[in-house]
């Protein structure tokens, strides 16, 4: 129920194939105190239910937060972990955190589960301000209210474990701390459950988090730097048990007591598939004290400390690269740039010039020079930085401007790929989908049609081509847009619905950025098109055609362009030309339901039945009303010409059959004879005689020249909804 939320690469050990995961948990005899603090509060019935372990980047906040995880886990006591990440889009979107949470917590208690079930997850989900209260507060309460309250007091609390909150999207890691908080206060807290919550001081979270019991608060710059020392001591001694007391002293003290600096320094000193001498280490370590290693920035002294450290890496692996340097920084760029991991086979197209054949191996190359900062999962084959301060070094024109200036035009760079992308590769019905009246859900070929022609490097630009336009604003960009926008925009709503993905956000985005073009012409036709994209997607989701793609065309498209004017000059009507299918004219001046509609058998008139009473004639080539007819007393639901076009017959739910002059509108005759509604009336081939079916069972014949009835039919134990005559 829960799932299409999950975050599955949110959990502790989501990565746990060795030396390629970037969460681990503490050396041994490591953070010693702090870690017999966070479980005697733990297994405490009477603490606080929250506990906030505030910390810098770097200070060891994530690897004791695994190390109590896997603690917990073999207790049975981790009820779920959601370690926040932006590298993934689920794991930094604040949506997912409770439903992952729940998710887990649904096999650790059967009463939960149970009141899980109750809750209208397709109402609850898209107001995430009600998660907290509606998917875990309240139904837990409720699920321990069936529990013997003292035998939950005897028991050791269940933990759930939410690391680096301030990594969730948009600030909302705040949001989440202030709602949680709110809702345990309301049930006077919660009985049985436990929340470990760690963040870097964002000011937001320090704001809310200041209602917390002190006793309940820990900030690990506040470790005494005696102690702080003594464990990256320990942790230096047991990763390189090579180096003489005197190198893993310096590298201790050069630490200042960050873990994210001598994790990094070991990570460096012992590349993968690789072993080093002693003497190849220490040239190592003297290199990165060469003088011009330092960054420039100094917001604080851990800023300062990683960044030197990052430049000398970047500045070694940079060295002796050759003519090669351009593309190694190109794949330095394209992953700090992309707002989701890409495997290796993705990222070669976006690394070389459009003209050119992708170079996987180099790709894979250029990634070994950087194996202390970037690694490739052997889970996903995605590549991830370690750090994300990395990534915030890269981008940071205040910390090696040669490196940020690029790396921020990549953004640029990653747009155009986007775009073209897209423009080579979207096109109409791309999952060849052959049945329309097929809901998505129910055609078992779907999944697997997606997955062959929606590949990851596609399924990357349709998702995020908004985002790397809206970071920059490169001129060139606008032609490429407008061309998008001109056809391929259409398409790309079809592949996003069929990876169930929403067209809202990019929209919006892309309707930002063309608000500030500077030349009024090209920002009012991108207004146009992106006023209309929007119109047309939130028509279709709004709508039962969501279901089955198909109907973005057949019933969405088609209703847009009915409902809208479709000048040359307007983006429907640069749309339409390229769907000559669908109506090329609209008819308008009813103000009611339209039952039936009708040809003349020339082609040149059409005639309608509405829920007003009448019937109205048409000029097929202009869509101008030429006559209206009435005489109807309630809906006509059926109506046709003759043969020869001469008169035209409806039905309607007043029970009567009417026969209408085409050309004056004039009644000629009516005939009566049915009970109840005539559902659908017919001419025969020769004119003479008409056929009326209706929903009092009866299918009857009537005589054109003598308004008699021929002939009635009984037999139907329901309604005749259709006839016709041979």
């Amino acid at each position: 129920m829960l799932l299409p939320w999950f975050a599955p690469k949110a959990l502790f050990n989501a990565d746990t194939v060795a030396g390629t995961s970037a969460r681990l948990p503490c050396t041994e005899n490591t953070r010693v105190g702090l870690i017999s603090r966070l479980k005697q509060w733990a297994n405490s019935t009477k603490s606080s239910p929250i506990f906030w372990l505030s910390g810098m980047a770097g200070t060891g906040k994530s690897t004791v937060t695994y190390m109590l995880c896997e603690c917990w886990l073999r207790e049975h006591r981790l009820g779920a972990s959601f370690f926040c990440s932006r590298d993934d889009e689920k794991a930094r979107s604040h949506i997912s955190i409770i439903p992952t949470i729940s998710q887990q917590l649904l096999s650790l208690s059967k009463p939960f589960a149970k009141c899980i079930e109750g809750v209208p997850i397709e109402v609850i989900i898209p107001a995430s301000a009600q998660h907290v209260q509606q998917l875990l507060v309240q139904p837990w309460s409720q699920a321990t209210a069936s529990q013997a309250k003292v035998q939950l007091r005897k028991t050791k609390p269940v933990v759930v474990v939410i690391d680096a909150l301030d990594e969730i999207e948009n600030d909302q890691g705040s949001e989440l701390v202030k709602q949680l908080i709110q809702a345990i206060s309301s049930f006077k807290g919660l009985c049985g459950l436990k929340f470990l919550i760690t963040s870097r001081p964002h000011p937001r979270i320090v704001n809310e988090c200041s209602s917390i019991n002190q006793k309940a608060i820990y900030h690990i710059e506040d470790i005494d730097p005696k102690q702080a020392s003594q464990d990256i001591q320990c942790f230096l001694n047991a990763e390189l048990p090579d180096l003489s007391p005197e190198q893993l002293e310096n590298i201790t003290l050069d630490s200042r007591g960050l873990f994210i600096y001598a994790s990094t320094i070991v990570r460096y000193l012992c590349p993968p598939n690789l072993v080093l001498s002693p003497n190849q280490k220490a040239k190592r370590l003297d290199m990165l004290k060469t003088p011009g290693h330092h960054a420039t920035r100094a917001n604080s002294q851990y800023d300062f400390l990683i960044d030197s450290l990052y430049k000398g890496i970047l500045t070694e692996a940079l060295l002796g690269v050759g003519q090669e340097v351009e593309v190694v920084k190109c794949v330095l760029y394209c992953v700090v740039t992309t707002r989701h991991p890409l495997q290796v086979s993705d990222l070669a197209p976006l690394v070389i010039d459009v003209t050119e054949e992708p170079d996987e191996i180099a790709v894979h190359n250029s990634l070994q020079l950087f194996y202390s900062v970037l690694y490739v999962s052997q889970c996903d084959k995605c590549i991830y930085t370690f750090r994300k301060s990395f990534a915030d070094f890269i981008l940071d024109p205040g910390c090696s401007p040669e490196l940020a200036n690029p790396a921020r035009s990549y953004f640029g760079d990653r747009t155009h790929d986007c775009l073209g992308i897209m423009s080579k590769s979207l096109h109409f019905n791309i999952c060849n989908i052959k049945l329309s009246f097929l809901l998505d859900e129910d055609d078992n070929n779907l999944p697997d049609q997606v997955a062959t022609n929606i590949g990851s490097e596609l399924r990357y630009a349709c998702q995020y081509w908004a985002a790397h336009l809206i970071s920059v604003h490169d001129p060139q960009d606008v032609q490429q847009l407008s061309t998008f926008c001109s056809l391929k925009v259409l398409f790309w709503m079809e592949a996003m619905n069929l990876l169930k993905l929403n067209c809202r956000l990019p929209l919006h985005l892309a309707r930002i950025w063309a608000l500030q073009v500077n030349n009024e012409i090209v920002t009012l036709l991108l207004n146009l098109y992106m006023a209309a994209s929007q119109r047309l997607w939130a028509s279709f989701i709004e709508s039962p055609a969501v279901r089955s793609t198909p109907h973005l065309w057949i019933s969405s498209l088609t209703t847009e362009l009915a409902l809208t004017s479709t000048s040359d000059s307007s983006a429907l009507g640069k749309w339409q030309k390229h769907f000559p299918g669908l109506p090329s004219l609209k008819c308008r001046g009813i103000f009611d339901c339209v039952r039936s509609v009708a040809f003349s058998p020339n082609g040149v008139q059409i005639v309608s039945g509405s829920d007003d009473g009448t019937e109205r004639i048409w000029d097929a080539a202009t869509g101008n009303e030429v006559m209206k007819m009435e005489g109807h007393n309630h809906y006509v639901l059926s109506v046709a010409f003759s043969p020869n076009g001469a008169q035209i017959v409806s039905g309607s739910a007043d029970t009567t059959v009417q026969i209408w002059d085409a050309a004056t509108g004039n009644e000629v005759m009516k005939m009566e004879g049915h009970n109840h509604c005539v559902l659908s009336v017919a001419f025969s081939p020769n004119g003479a005689q008409i056929v009326s079916g209706s929903a009092d069972k009866t299918v009857r014949i009537w005589d054109v020249a003598t308004r008699n009835k021929v002939t009635k039919m009984e037999g139907h134990s329901d309604r005749v909804k259709s006839v016709a005559l041979s």
